[in-house]
């Protein structure tokens, strides 16, 4: 697969967790780059889009930790991103934490609810064990896989 390739398929891919395509795209061209660092202009030209859409592409995905900027030592104006690495972890702990809320709100809804639909309440019931089991998985991968990363901290 070639670069242009893959970073295609990361802007498609990423649609289904609500990424906008360009961000998925950016994801994907840092991903792919074996610069650690890279401008504006090289992130534009990259993904092959406008400045607006590149743009707005960073700031989303500056909002979710994925990507940060540091100020280039020669220039002060110029921005230099990067992946963000313990943002990226930090989101998929977002991603638990929103399990666990979901799981804690699905305990609530299960305790008011009566016989009527026992399919739902099955369902209800099966979601929270899921969601629990899922949880406790995905902490100990992310302990696993991380740990170099999370004692930075």
């Amino acid at each position: 697969m070639s670069q242009k390739d893959i970073i295609e398929s990361f802007g498609e891919l990423l649609v289904a967790d609500n990424y906008p395509p360009i961000a998925g795209k950016i994801l994907g061209l840092f991903y792919t780059s074996n610069a650690k660092y890279l401008t504006f202009e090289e992130i534009k030209d990259g993904v092959d889009v406008s400045k607006s859409a590149t743009s707005k592409a960073l700031t989303f995905l500056y909002t979710l930790n994925e990507v940060s900027y540091i100020y280039d030592e020669n220039n002060s104006r110029l921005r230099l991103f990067y992946l963000d690495i313990k943002g990226s972890i930090e989101r998929f702990n977002s991603i638990i934490n929103a399990y666990t809320l979901q799981t804690t709100l699905l305990k609530e809804i299960q305790k008011a609810r009566n016989n009527e639909n026992e399919e739902l309440n099955q369902f209800i019931k099966k979601s929270i064990a899921f969601n629990e089991e899922a949880t406790v998985y995905m902490k100990q991968k992310i302990e696993f896989h991380y740990k170099e990363y999370l004692k930075e901290k």
